[in-house]
């Protein structure tokens, strides 16, 4: 059974009948469609909507003019399919792909996947989810606000106190408002405090002397580095929710050009392009990416 709601010809059947459930509620006046009927269905829906702005009932007074609202946008809705107006209206094109986009992406969350399947997952791209590296380290700064050639004058401290210790060292630099020891530091917080630049030199930055100078949004840094650890492979329990929701969206991607596929069957594309514009060449190219 499990293995028959995977198939994906099911999917696709499943779809089909989501559409023509669909149809059935937008189209309830089916002998005549200038019979507009507001049943409970859209009652709640009207109830709940204005619940979720408001976050109280609406009164009686207040639920007659959503009423009326609705009847009012449905008579306008059904004259202007009369007239045609959404014919080649590019943001009701677009507004009506997105719902059937909904819809597919509605099949692909029906089975969650297994922890099976999570397990598989995360042996295929374990390397996605590696920790960060992790920092502990000292470091002044040469702020390009206080300075003329912040740079040069990192340069003339690194070359004077390289071998200046910790304490000493604290007095050189400017004061911004972070902190003179990172400790156990990941890079994501390096990335959000003083760049990603700076993360990544860190990278290639041997421990156990100062060293620089590196270069942040703030100014030049020198760093004295005391301990780096590279990234780790995550225990599975401690990315599951990540993994979960990589792989119902890879899930999702996937079903959805599978129906796509299955749908463009059912069309003939042509291409009535200006030959001056366009050379046979290119519409062949177009002609094969959108069969592919």
């Amino acid at each position: 059974m499990k293995k028959l709601l995977k198939e994906p010809l099911l999917h696709f059947l499943l779809l089909g009948c989501l559409l023509f459930a669909l149809y059935s509620i937008v189209n309830k006046q089916n002998d005549n469609e200038n019979i507009i009927m507001i049943d409970d269905y859209d009652m709640n829906n009207i109830i709940a909507s204005w619940e979720m702005q408001w976050k109280r009932l609406p009164t009686d007074e207040e639920l007659k003019s959503l009423v009326d609202q609705n009847i009012k946008q449905e008579i306008f809705y059904q004259e202007a399919v009369k007239m045609k107006l959404d014919h080649n209206d590019e943001i009701i094109k677009r507004r009506l792909a997105q719902k059937m986009q909904f819809l597919s992406n509605d099949l692909a969350t029906i089975n969650e996947p297994s922890d099976e399947e999570l397990k598989k997952f995360y042996d295929a791209h374990f390397e996605d989810y590696l920790t960060p590296y992790v920092y502990s380290f000292y470091q002044i700064i040469c702020s390009q606000d206080n300075r003329t050639d912040p740079k040069n004058d990192a340069e003339q401290l690194l070359s004077k106190y390289s071998d200046a210790s910790f304490e000493e060292m604290k007095t050189k630099g400017d004061v911004l408002p972070f902190p003179y020891y990172f400790e156990n530091t990941d890079a994501n917080e390096i990335n959000r405090q003083l760049g990603m630049q700076f993360s990544e030199a860190l990278e290639t930055t041997t421990t156990n002397g100062w060293m620089g100078p590196i270069s942040s949004g703030f100014g030049y840094h020198l760093v004295y580095l005391v301990e780096k650890t590279g990234p780790q492979i995550p225990d599975f329990e401690s990315v599951k929710k990540d993994l979960l929701r990589d792989l119902e969206y890879e899930n999702q991607k996937n079903l959805n050009e599978q129906i796509l596929n299955e749908m463009k069957k059912n069309y003939i594309i042509k291409f009535d392009l200006d030959a001056d514009k366009f050379d046979d060449e290119f519409i062949d190219f177009l002609s094969s990416e959108v069969k592919n």
